[in-house]
């Protein structure tokens, strides 16, 4: 079983070990069990005084019973928390409430408390403290899993990642997305006998208007440095000390920016036009995708069609970083499927590209206009994320006089450029929007302090 499925595995796991274990040892009875008992279970890993923390931030005056529950760490520090599922009695809405506590300085403290629907009973919503992250599971509907992670850092309680699994015709799709390490996967799987069909992974570049602060607790750039991204030369390749980068990426309405760093052990620069060298390329998928289609699949007549190749909409740009003193960086070839009209020849000739060195890296900035895509302005719809195919691959060879020994890094696996679902994905985020949540805890106390001091 390779990596990929294990953790799908994992999370399936999780949802049983929500169900069952906790429905049978934490719970007494199908009606949940009252704090005093819940005190009692709390007492093989907490003291009373951190027990008393929880009890003084219940719900006063209304009784409640708590249904699911688990300890562990998933604030990182080697301390343990604990999380727990609470439905006020009377309460006619079949709502539960997920409480998240942490252990802070010798307190247990609520980082955050969110309210989870259930379908029929409340056991449908549970809690799962694994790989120092706190796991949520609820059913929304038969078929149909939901599993969101959660994990507390510094101050702030991260989305880490979410995972979904329904039912599309023949097929069990599953769906997962890491917030924080900023990859993705999709899967689809015939329901009748389990077996896989298709499977998409893939890293996610967000981009957000140009000028944005992003704050600590949301990520924003890939790093492409495992063996899975080497696909081509991989025999070559020695690690991500021998070639890798990170990239970051920004918009406004005219153009799209991407900030490239290279790590590269033994760079061959760009001397001459036709002088082997290293060089950086960008595919882009500029489709815009209807309803019940994607990249991925779409649902045809009452079947699943999965995308396994397209002949329009993608373009090719080939960036040469040059030598850092007399030869600059250029564009050296722009390609596409498409006929370019007059418009996007001129505004391929607006890219600009910048180069700059470090002592252990390069950085590549460039900038490429919409235009050239085809959009007279940034296509980001200001209601919900935007999403589009791009992989950025460096080519990397260590010798310019054998050129053959090739290695591709891409942010794709298995990245195929006639096939849209081997892309990673661009995700341009609207003015008001984020990829992925983040709470500061002590945001509200900072507030009141400003505000008591007369700002």
């Amino acid at each position: 079983m390779n990596k990929q499925n294990f953790i799908v595995r994992k999370l399936f796991l999780l949802m049983i070990i929500t169900f069952f274990v906790f429905s049978s040892e934490n719970l007494m009875c199908q009606t949940g069990m009252k704090f005093s008992e819940f005190r009692k279970k709390l007492t093989s890993y907490f003291d009373d005084e951190l027990i008393n923390d929880i009890e003084k931030l219940m719900p006063q005056g209304s009784a409640y019973n708590v249904w699911g529950w688990d300890v562990g760490d998933f604030s990182n520090d080697g301390h343990n928390d604990v999380a727990f599922a609470v439905r006020i009695s009377g309460d006619k809405r079949k709502v539960v409430q997920v409480f998240l506590f942490v252990d802070i300085d010798g307190f247990l403290v609520n980082v955050g408390t969110y309210p989870y629907n259930y379908v029929e009973i409340p056991l449908e919503v549970g809690v799962v403290i694994r790989d120092n992250t706190c796991y949520v599971t609820k059913k929304n509907e038969q078929y149909n899993w939901e599993i969101i992670g959660y994990q507390y850092r510094d101050g702030n309680l991260n989305l880490k990642e979410s995972y979904n699994t329904q039912r599309i015709l023949k097929y069990t799709y599953e769906n997962t997305t890491d917030f924080i390490n900023l990859t993705g996967k999709k899967r689809f799987i015939v329901t009748s006998n389990n077996q896989e069909e298709f499977i998409a992974k893939y890293q996610i570049l967000p981009s957000y208007p140009r000028g944005r602060q992003i704050y600590k607790g949301f990520s924003n750039e890939i790093i492409v440095d495992r063996v899975e991204n080497v696909g081509t030369g991989a025999y070559y390749w020695s690690g991500p000390e021998d070639a890798s980068f990170s990239a970051k990426s920004a918009y406004d309405s005219d153009n799209l920016f991407i900030t490239v760093k290279i790590f590269d052990d033994k760079f061959v620069s760009s001397v001459c036009e036709n002088c082997y060298s290293d060089f950086l390329e960008i595919w882009f998928d500029a489709n815009i995708y209807q309803q019940n289609q994607s990249r991925f699949f779409k649902i045809v007549d009452k079947s699943v069609e999965f995308v396994k190749k397209t002949d329009k909409g993608v373009y090719s740009i080939k960036i040469y970083p040059g030598d850092f003193t007399e030869t600059k960086p250029y564009v050296k070839e722009i390609s596409s499927t498409d006929d370019l009209d007059t418009y996007q020849h001129e505004a391929a000739k607006r890219i600009r590209v910048s180069a700059s060195l470090n002592e252990k890296y390069y950085i590549l900035k460039f900038k490429i206009p919409w235009l050239l895509f085809g959009f007279e302005k940034a296509p980001v719809d200001e209601n919900k994320l935007s999403e589009f195919g791009i992989t950025i691959i460096y080519n990397d060879i260590d010798n310019e006089y054998r050129p053959e020994e090739l290695s591709q890094i891409a942010s794709s696996e298995n990245f195929m450029n006639t096939n849209p679902s081997t892309y990673s994905s661009l995700v341009l985020i609207p003015e008001d929007m984020w990829f992925g949540e983040s709470r500061n805890i002590f945001v509200e106390d900072i507030m009141k302090t400003l505000i008591d001091s007369g700002f």
